[in-house]
């Protein structure tokens, strides 16, 4: 169960210590107007609250009269990796509650506020640190405070993320996702809920994997779906902003034999989410495998019509209905590292943005599209009949891999409604990521 460090005299402690700006005093607007954003501040930037306890820390903004309290999370971290807090394998904080320069402080640009420096300290505040946020592109900016408290500090009470762990169901203020009982490497529902402002209903029906590969000479011939790969969840941090989760994976080779393990990370934050697709090569291909490929996409579901289909090279939309026009059956399969599905009709205009980006891919590996909408092609397993907007990408050149680990990321955000030109919102989150910069302020 979740610990909730919101509680009675929390808030109290929030009433008493949010003190009201003196009349005159000037406050610099906020220009940045990023609102999708996820910020992570490293501990190395904020040495000024080394050491302290986590309870006594709080993330500030102002607005027009006062100090408020943002909703942000501290997340261990030692060697570059997470410890989580909840499962077979939760990790004990080694910093004995104390915030260290390994640890990252999480929390949404939405939250952010104007400049705030020159005004008092809340009451009882012992040091304040100046958090910038930056849009690299035009400059604009925003800011949140860091402040350091003798005691318990005021927190926020707002809670964006939630981990359903026997579901395997992650849930936000923006969207839901949820795993296949029965292929829980796979999705099985993704939805925009009404309290967002979508429809609520799932556009997965299953997300699929199909692998392929044949040995030399043709001796053998090896074809695994989803339902071949597991994923055991390890650890997991289901905080305010984001929940962090690791899982084991691997996939059942022969009978019940399995391949080598990868334990892979992912995290959910209140707008989207990224996760790893990792592919562990432990010998030269080649040397084995005459051919080699992977598929990964996901099959929808056929209840939610009037949806289109964008990429980079159809951005006019090709409309979802289970059967292939003759525009689909030339799509430009042309590797395009983002697209969208979203709905045309008034009572679901929602739709999901997605991108997927190779991480030290050789230059004989590409990801071209992968698309068939035709319900009358079988794809088990399944629960709708047929292919019904299947859409995702290959992976070409498996073939003439080297030893070692490759990395897919994958990012996905869920989207209101889009118009072409809305995708650029979201690729700027890992092209052009925000910029942030500290400083210690004195007291006025």
């Amino acid at each position: 169960m979740k610990q909730r460090l919101v509680h009675y005299i929390s808030a109290i402690a929030t009433l008493l210590s949010l003190i009201l700006l003196p009349i005159g005093t000037s406050i610099a607007s906020k220009t940045l107007d990023r609102t999708p954003d996820p910020v992570v501040v490293r501990g190395d930037l904020l040495a000024s609250a080394h050491r302290i306890e986590i309870r006594r820390l709080a993330l500030l903004g102002c607005d027009s009269d006062r100090w408020r309290p943002v909703p942000f999370q501290i997340d261990e971290r030692l060697h570059d990796r997470y410890v989580l807090q909840s499962g077979p394998e939760a990790e004990a904080d080694i910093d004995w509650g104390r915030f260290d320069a390994d640890d990252e402080i999480a929390f949404m640009v939405a939250d952010t506020g104007p400049r705030c420096t020159g005004l008092p300290f809340p009451k009882d505040v012992e040091n304040i640190q100046e958090i910038e946020v930056q849009d690299p592109v035009d400059g604009s900016r925003a800011y949140v405070y860091l402040a350091v408290y003798p005691d318990t500090a005021p927190r926020s009470g707002t809670d964006y993320v939630t981990y359903n762990v026997e579901k395997n169901l992650i849930e936000t203020t923006d969207y839901t996702i949820g795993y296949h009982a029965e292929a829980p490497i796979s999705i099985s529902r993704l939805a925009v809920p009404r309290r967002a402002g979508g429809s609520g209903q799932s556009v997965a029906d299953r997300q699929k994997i199909r692998a392929r590969a044949v040995t030399v000479w043709n001796i053998l011939t090896i074809s695994k779906n989803e339902n071949d790969f597991r994923a055991e969840i390890l650890a997991y941090t289901d905080g305010p902003v984001r929940v962090v989760r690791r899982t084991r994976n691997w996939v059942r080779l022969f009978g019940r034999v399995p391949s080598p393990s990868v334990e892979l990370t992912s995290v959910y934050w209140k707008t989207g989410m990224q996760f790893p697709l990792k592919i562990r090569v432990p010998f030269r291909v080649p040397r084995f495998f005459e051919e080699a490929g992977l598929r990964v996409y996901v099959d929808t579901p056929p209840d939610v019509p009037g949806r289109k289909f964008y990429n980079a090279h159809n951005r006019q939309g090709m409309l979802i209905d289970g059967r292939m026009s003759e525009a689909e059956r030339h799509v430009d399969t042309t590797p395009s590292d983002w697209q969208v599905v979203a709905g045309t009709r008034p009572e679901h205009r929602e739709g999901w943005f997605s991108r997927q980006v190779m991480i030290d891919a050789p230059q004989s590996v590409s990801m071209p599209l992968y698309y068939l909408d035709d319900a009358s092609t079988p794809d088990e397993p399944e629960r709708y009949p047929g292919c019904f907007g299947c859409l995702g990408f290959e992976l070409d050149g498996l073939d003439e891999l080297e030893k070692g680990d490759y990395t897919i990321l994958v990012q996905m955000f869920p989207l209101l409604s889009y118009r072409p030109g809305d995708e650029k919102a979201f690729l700027d989150i890992y092209d052009r990521p925000l910029v942030v910069r500290t400083k210690v302020l004195a007291k006025p």
